[in-house]
């Protein structure tokens, strides 16, 4: 019988890789109570796919993020990207999945007050590649989001 340590070593070499992930903000502030948009970028190796979200079939667990602990006042919301369909792991019916990069467009709701809020964001999903599916996994990032007053618009100078 294998070791715990040479069982969790095997696990380990067949995994797939952890994904990529990165936040880009549309602007790089946002007025207090405002909307900021951002698109988180998840990067799969190649080979591998994530189930969309939403699954196709619901025995499938798709790619998904949540905003984790969110400072008092923030609240987030994810617009997942459209999925294709192909044939998976010799299943005669084709799954909807994401392969490459996918990318999530999010709302973030600002609070009321001004300030630099540190957010984090959780990605979940099960990687399958053409022949397996692979054990679920999470992968966070961190970002920052800065709440600022507009610039107050200049008037003309009259002369």
């Amino acid at each position: 019988m294998p070791s715990l340590g040479a069982t969790l070593g095997l696990l380990a070499l067949t995994a797939p890789p952890l994904p990529r992930v990165s936040v880009s903000w549309a602007s790089p502030s946002v007025a207090p109570g405002g909307t900021a948009r951002a698109t988180l970028s998840v990067e799969l190796a190649d080979g591998f796919h994530a189930y969309a979200n939403p699954p196709s079939r619901p025995e499938l667990i798709p790619l998904s993020v949540e905003l984790i602990q969110p400072p008092k006042g923030v609240k987030a919301t994810f617009t997942y990207p459209v999925g294709q369909l192909r044939a998976a792991g010799g299943d005669s019916q084709p799954v909807s999945v994401y392969e490459s990069t996918v990318r999530v467009s999010v709302a973030v709701t600002a609070p009321a007050a001004r300030g630099r809020y540190p957010l984090r964001f959780r990605v979940s999903m099960q990687q399958c590649d053409e022949v397996q599916c692979f054990l679920p996994q999470q992968v966070e990032v961190r970002t920052e989001l800065v709440v600022a007053q507009p610039p107050t618009p200049r008037r003309g100078v009259k002369r």
